[in-house]
């Protein structure tokens, strides 16, 4: 009896320290791999795969890998078709595979190799001198900590994030400094580029929005400025493994207003910002991905949102000079004879134009909304001789 009641005791003491962790650990799952789960170390596990599209074990897409059963115990190819992004650990990395790309992995000796596609990684565990293969076995690359790989044909572009990067590529050996990129393509070597730092603060980082109105699908973008960088690539996505590019926009500072509406088919939205060299059309490193949580929608899927208005309030003529007023929308940009117009918070402008000849001149006016419809509008003066 007093053996029963010491047991008892036990597991009463048991449960209670696992009731105590879990209510503080909410998101814990003992089937997920964490940074000291040692079981990320071990061999290859598929950890997250985009709704649309499939996973194939050859190249023809014939042979569908179910992912929730697979245990990678023979030498298995993967391939994922253009719709389907996919993640997995492989020695405590976490990789990210945008759609179309495909991987070789060896059990019996551990190799992987990213034989074509996109990957972006990032170390989850601290183990040193991790190596992979990238095309084919023999091109031996050591991961540093954090990156993006492109491979297409005899192709190769490596952005280094974050450590140092060594690679023997068709016996060549090549080293990579943090924050440098560099391309490879045929028997052509590139000298390594600096990259940009990402962009240390975004907004919207994690926000939830109600649709109930059109102007609510308006948002604005905005990101601190990365020192040196005057151009910044933003994208954005419907789940953060990057799979079906919803939009792609290049900005002139650091911010822009889009129109979400054509998106609210989507409960989330994820995105990023880099910052983008355009003499070489390299993008750098991109800033943590901000998310956009649609708590509810009024709004009619197919929608579309009306085309900004322009009102012109005064066009005065004094000689040559014409002084125009007038406002639009508050988030369009205009245009005036092909000259950006600045607008003030409630969309007003003020501007002048100058003509160097008499009678009568017909101007246009130009505003684009964050959706892309444009309205364009013309007036006319008449500059009379003074």
């Amino acid at each position: 009896m007093k053996k029963l009641r010491v047991i008892f005791l036990a597991c009463s003491l048991l449960i209670a320290i696992m009731a105590f962790f879990w209510l503080n650990h909410p998101d814990y799952s003992p089937g997920a791999p964490g940074e000291n789960d040692a079981s990320a170390y071990k061999g290859l596990q598929i950890t997250g795969i985009s709704e649309k599209g499939n996973l194939f074990f050859n190249d023809d897409e014939t042979q569908l890998a179910d992912v929730r059963t697979s245990v990678f115990a023979e030498e298995t190819r993967l391939r994922s078709d253009d719709q389907t992004a996919w993640e997995f650990f492989f020695e405590g990395v976490l990789f990210s595979v945008l759609p179309g790309g495909g991987i070789h992995y060896t059990p019996q000796t551990r190799e992987l190799i990213l034989e074509n596609g996109e990957f972006y990684w990032s170390k989850k565990l601290g183990r040193p001198n991790i190596e992979i293969s990238l095309l084919k076995a023999g091109n031996i690359f050591r991961l540093p900590t954090s990156g993006r790989i492109r491979l297409k044909d005899r192709m190769l572009e490596i952005w280094n994030y974050s450590g140092q990067v060594d690679l023997d590529y068709n016996g060549k050996p090549f080293h990579l400094q943090e924050l440098q990129y560099l391309k490879i393509m045929g028997g052509l070597r590139y000298s390594p580029v600096a990259l940009f730092p990402p962009p240390p603060s975004i907004s919207p980082e994690n926000e939830t929005i109600p649709l109930i109105n059109l102007n609510d699908t308006l948002i604005q973008f905005k990101w601190k400025n990365v020192r040196g960088a005057g151009n910044y690539l933003l994208k954005l996505y419907p789940s953060p493994l990057r799979d079906n590019i919803l939009s792609r926009k290049m900005v002139a500072g650091n911010s822009i207003v889009l129109d979400i509406l054509p998106y609210i088919e989507y409960d989330e939205l994820y995105w990023e910002v880099a910052a983008f060299d355009e003499t070489r059309s390299i993008e750098s490193v991109p800033s943590r991905m901000g998310i956009i949580k649609i708590s509810s929608s009024m709004l009619k899927k197919g929608m579309t949102a009306p085309p900004p208005k322009i009102e012109v309030s005064s066009l005065s003529v004094s000689g040559n000079m014409v002084l125009i007023k007038g406002s639009t929308d508050a988030n369009a940009q205009l245009s005036i004879e092909g000259i950006p117009i600045k607008l003030d918070n409630d969309g007003r402008f003020i501007h002048t134009i100058s003509y160097k000849s008499i009678g009568i001149k017909g101007i246009i006016f130009r505003a684009m909304a964050p959706s892309g419809l444009e309205t364009v509008l013309k007036k006319q003066v008449t500059i009379f001789e003074e």
